[in-house]
Order: C-alpha cells, then structure tokens, then sequence
C-alpha cells in the first residue's frame, strides 16, 4: 500500500522524514519535561528549521496541485496543510511562554500532533489510501 500512497502523493520520503524528525524530538521534550527542564533555545531553533521544512512541503504541494494534480480531498488538505504551518510558531511561542516543565511537555503533545497531522496531509492528498 505505500507504494500506491508514493505514486499518488509525490512527496512521501520528504513528509516520512517530517514525521519522524516531529516524534524524535516529540520524544526528547517529553523526556525533558518528565526531568523538570524547561525547552532549551536548541529546540526552539530545531522547530524553527521544521517549520521550514514544512513550508517547503507545502509548497511543493501547491506547485504539484497547479500543475495538474490536485489533492483527493482539496478543501480538507487545505485545512490540514493551514494547521501544519501555523502549528510550529505556536508552539515556539507556547515553549518560550511557558518557563518550567509545561512548556516542554505541551510542545513534545504539540510535536507528536503534528506528526499526526502530516500523516493525514498525505492520506488526504491520496484520498484515503494507506
């Protein structure tokens, strides 16, 4: 089934790397915030370079969608893409307001999520398939 999700969502291996880049650094907040640890200034610049490989996602999306291959689901991948963007500023700005363990803890959730959200970007854009 991954191969037919591949042909029809031509960033797979790019999106795949997202994913796992969200749950590695998801985990390692969650440890940091088991330890009591506020987000230290490495992270916040780790989701600074997530947020633009995401931007980079979504417009390599974009350019596939204008030139003749749309999304399965248009108005849907519009929505999951739009969260996907705004999600990492969010939660920088959520690590940086919040100084003790709670910042990391809700941006390690907030990673996780977002993990979860790019998955449903490539099961939307197929269709369903996967």
């Amino acid at each position: 089934m991954t191969s037919t999700l591949a042909a029809v969502f031509p960033y797979l291996g790019f999106a795949n790397a997202l994913v796992w880049t969200c749950v590695g650094l998801g985990v390692v907040l969650g440890v940091l915030a088991f330890l009591d640890r506020s987000t230290p200034v490495w992270a916040l610049a780790l989701l600074l370079l997530l947020e633009l490989a995401l931007v980079v996602l979504g417009i390599l999306a974009v350019l596939t969608w204008v030139g003749g291959s749309p999304p399965a689901e248009p108005v849907v991948f519009f929505f999951y893409l739009l969260v996907v963007l705004l999600a990492p500023p969010v939660m920088v700005w959520w690590g940086r307001g919040e100084p003790g363990r709670w910042g990391s803890g809700a941006v390690a959730v907030a990673l996780l999520l977002l993990a979860v959200l790019v998955v449903r970007v490539e099961q939307v854009w197929a269709g369903g398939i996967g």
